[in-house]
C-alpha cells in the first residue's frame, strides 16, 4: 500500500495552492494522511478527489477545519497501527517527543506527525517516527518536502524534496 504523507500545507496563508508534484504524486496513492496546519478544509476538499484522506488538526488551523479534525488518529491498515497527530500538544523536550507520548500505550507501529517542517524518519524503540516536512515552507537542507509510506511486509519510508 501507497500512502502519501503531508503535513504543515498552510493554504492560504503561507502558499496559495498546493504544490503541483504533491498533487501529481497523490494520484498514485491509494490514501493520504494529513498531519494538520492544513489551515483551511480547501485543502481536504483538494486532495480527496486525489485519493481517501486521513487528517488531524494542527495548532494553525482556522476554526472551521479545527472544529472538523480530531488532534490524533490511529489507522489500522493492514497488519499495521499508524498514529497520527500533528506535534504541537503533549509533553516532551521537542516535537517527535511530544508527538510520540501522544500515543504512548497504543501499540502504534508508526507515528506520523508534523509541526516541525523538518522531515524525519527514526525509529526510537521499534516505533518509527515520520515527519513528512512542509511543502510550502520547509526548513533544515531538504526544503520543502513531502513523505510516501509504503506498507508491506514492513513499513518503509520515503521524503520526496520539491
Amino acid at each position: 500500500m501507497k500512502i502519501l504523507v503531508v503535513s504543515d500545507t498552510h493554504v492560504p496563508s503561507l502558499a496559495q495552492t498546493l504544490p503541483s508534484k504533491l498533487l501529481e504524486e497523490a494520484g498514485s496513492c491509494e490514501m493520504i494522511l494529513h498531519a494538520g496546519d492544513l489551515v483551511s478544509m480547501k485543502v481536504l476538499n483538494d486532495l480527496s478527489r486525489l485519493a481517501p484522506v486521513n487528517a488531524v488538526r494542527g495548532n494553525m488551523d482556522l476554526p472551521e477545519a479545527a472544529r472538523q479534525l480530531p488532534s490524533t488518529r490511529i489507522l489500522s491498515l493492514d497488519k499495521w497501527r499508524i498514529g497520527i497527530t500533528h506535534g504541537h500538544e503533549g509533553r516532551g523536550a521537542d516535537t517527535a517527543e511530544r508527538a510520540r507520548n501522544g500515543f504512548s500505550g497504543k501499540d502504534a507501529d508508526c507515528i506520523v506527525f508534523g509541526h516541525s517542517h523538518v522531515p524525519m524518519s527514526v525509529r526510537v524503540d521499534g516505533t518509527l517516527l515520520f515527519n513528512p516536512g512542509s511543502p510550502v515552507a520547509g526548513r533544515g537542507r531538504q526544503g520543502n518536502t513531502f513523505g510516501i509510506l509504503h506498507l508491506g511486509h514492513k513499513i518503509e519510508t520515503e521524503i520526496v524534496a520539491m
